[in-house]
């Protein structure tokens, strides 16, 4: 036995909730059905850039899977969820994946664009984006910034062990409510935005693929959100795990120091979560049956509803479960009403742009972001059955209290292995001492009040000097800035330049006829390297367009095809090209900026 809970231990990592997966694909740009049913390798490594560039479509992709359920239940075209495909204008610089250099992904302005990088994507994949990114800029820079201090690489930056599960607390109720309610009101504003273009462009077929680029934009922003509305219906996040989501307000003179009591409360919390994510998968483990308290289905696991209710409820690794059984049927149904809910608003306030969403029958709409959404609590009962490993071998049911002397023990030397961190003598005696302190008041509240809702409300106490969650429920400075963006800000031009169709209002009023000369006369250049000119010519047509009028001056054109930025600005730059036997805009577009 002692041998099972070095390995027990050894394993342990912070919790993810709902479960999210990196494929690696021979055809990156399938539909997300045949990606699902294709061969893959994982993404490896397993973090930073290299899971930028693939898709986040494989087995147990429990994020990605409620969120198509919401699609299907909102009523949303299919079209939504299809394969989308990005052009995007990049320098010719190269980041580094387990020791090879790669071309960048961070996306450039018209002056440095070097080459093109194409990205494909659905929009229900992004709904496991926190598992991957700090935000959807993160993403659009490729993880090739970091945005936390104290990391040694790029990669180490992005690894959840060692610096996103640290700081996943928001993650976990009540701090997964503020930030789905700041993703949802990110993804109203910019669905309103959408819906002006598309009032400005209404009637001309030709410029509607803008409108939906927009609309795509405000929809992966609540599936963002709708990451931390599904983590908070996962029963293991239904309780304020200690921590914050920035690491300075961790206790510590240095950043040194905080991290190592960021990582090993992460530690702690993710054992309270459930183990199953983390130790089904290991090769040594697969004939046992992980069934961890608290995601694991327990007859003693529960939580309660604001309105007094009490049910049954799942995790990460069962959502068949939480699908199909009637046993989670309050678990089930109050989710999709809230995900539902706000799906529909999003898409609703952009205009529908790929077409009118059709509700399930009986669906009722609610405010996603209320107390019916984000009030559900684990039940005392339920976190002390969480302090302990559970799991079947050889159908004999078998726990391992968490408390133990071997794991206080272990678990310091699993954060100075897997969260790089130090953890000094000092701190490792705290840490034993807090964590059967904090198992042993699990156990008395359970004892004292099962039902009662105390432990998860931030009545634990402190651990090794971190408070519950709710005492530092704010929004990270990492995670996307509210609308409207700050056209200066480096973090939103990466989004702007990635997602540039969706953000033609804006390039409208900051493109000029120079801009698009210079990139002419680059992709003319027969001297520069026939990737930057590709890349020039690509880029230069793809903007062109948006300004050109075919004719020759303002006085001879026509005027039955006026530009995009003729409809979404009030004084934008003009460009007349005219070639003989063309008329249609985006083949004169072309010519002028690659013939």
């Amino acid at each position: 036995m002692k041998t099972l809970l070095c390995v027990s231990v050894m394993a342990a990592t912070p919790a993810l909730a709902w479960e999210s997966t990196c494929s690696k694909f021979t055809n990156r740009t399938l539909e997300p059905d045949a990606l699902a049913s294709a061969s893959r390798e994982p993404c490896t490594p397993s973090a930073g850039p290299a899971t930028a560039r693939e898709r986040w479509i494989g087995p147990g992709d429990e994020h990605r899977q409620l969120f198509e359920l919401t699609r299907q239940k909102a009523g949303l075209p299919a079209e939504v969820s299809a394969t989308k495909n990005l052009t995007v204008f990049t320098s010719d610089g190269l980041t580094d994946i387990a020791g090879t250099g790669v071309p960048t992904l961070v996306p450039s302005a018209a002056a440095d664009i070097k080459r093109v990088a194409y990205r494909s994507f659905s929009i229900a994949e992004f709904s496991q984006l926190p598992d991957f990114s700090y935000a959807l800029w993160d993403w659009a820079s490729g993880h090739e910034v970091c945005p936390v201090a104290g990391a040694n690489s790029i990669s180490e930056c992005h690894d959840f062990a060692a610096h996103m599960g640290p700081v996943n607390s928001n993650h976990f109720l009540p701090q997964s409510r503020t930030n789905y309610a700041h993703y949802h009101a990110l993804a109203l504003a910019r669905a309103a935005d959408c819906a002006s273009m598309a009032s400005r462009i209404a009637g001309q077929p030709r410029f509607q693929s803008y409108a939906r680029a927009c609309e795509i934009e405000a929809l992966v922003l609540e599936s963002i959100g709708q990451h931390y509305l599904q983590d908070s219906w996962s029963m293991g996040h239904m309780w304020g795990r200690w921590g914050s989501s920035t690491l300075e307000d961790f206790p510590g003179d240095t950043i040194e120091e905080k991290r190592d009591r960021a990582v090993l409360t992460a530690l702690v919390s993710g054992l309270f979560h459930g183990a199953r994510s983390v130790l089904q998968s290991l090769p040594q483990w697969t004939s046992y049956d992980v069934n961890d308290a608290m995601c694991a289905p327990w007859d003693d696991v529960k939580f309660k509803t604001p309105s007094g209710a009490f049910s049954n409820g799942v995790g990460d690794n069962y959502l068949s479960l939480f699908s199909d059984r009637p046993a989670y049927g309050l678990q089930n149904s109050t989710f999709f009403q809230c995900s539902v809910s706000g799906l529909l608003e999003v898409y609703t306030a952009s205009g529908q742009q790929h077409g009118a969403a059709v509700p399930a029958p009986g669906f009722m709409s609610i405010d996603p972001t209320s107390d019916v959404c984000f009030g559900q609590r684990a039940t005392n009962a339920s976190l002390a059955a969480g302090a302990a490993v559970n799991l079947k071998i050889a159908g004999l049911q078998t726990t391992i209290p968490i408390d133990a002397r071997f794991v206080s023990f272990m678990l310091p030397k699993v954060a100075r292995a897997q969260g790089k961190v130090a953890v000094p003598p000092k701190v490792r005696n705290e840490f034993r001492f807090e964590l059967q302190r904090a198992v042993t008041v699990a156990r008395l509240k359970a004892k004292d009040d099962p039902e009662g809702t105390q432990l998860a409300n931030g009545e634990w106490g402190s651990f090794m000097g971190v408070q519950q969650n709710q005492a530092y429920d704010t929004v990270a400075s990492y995670l996307d800035a509210p609308w409207p963006w700050n056209a200066t800000d480096e973090r939103t031009q990466y989004l702007a330049r990635t997602f540039h169709q969706a953000h033609a209002t804006e390039l409208c009023s900051q493109v000029d006829v120079a801009a698009l000369d210079a990139l002419r006369v680059r992709a003319h250049d027969m001297t520069a390297p026939i990737e930057e000119q590709v890349a020039a010519c690509t880029a230069c047509s793809e903007l062109a367009v948006r300004h050109l009028r075919v004719g020759t001056s303002a006085a001879s054109y026509d005027t039955a095809n006026e530009p995009l930025c003729a409809s979404l600005v009030t004084t934008p730059a003009f460009l007349y090209a005219q070639f003989s036997g063309v008329t249609d805009p985006t083949q004169t577009a072309s010519r002028w900026c690659c013939q």
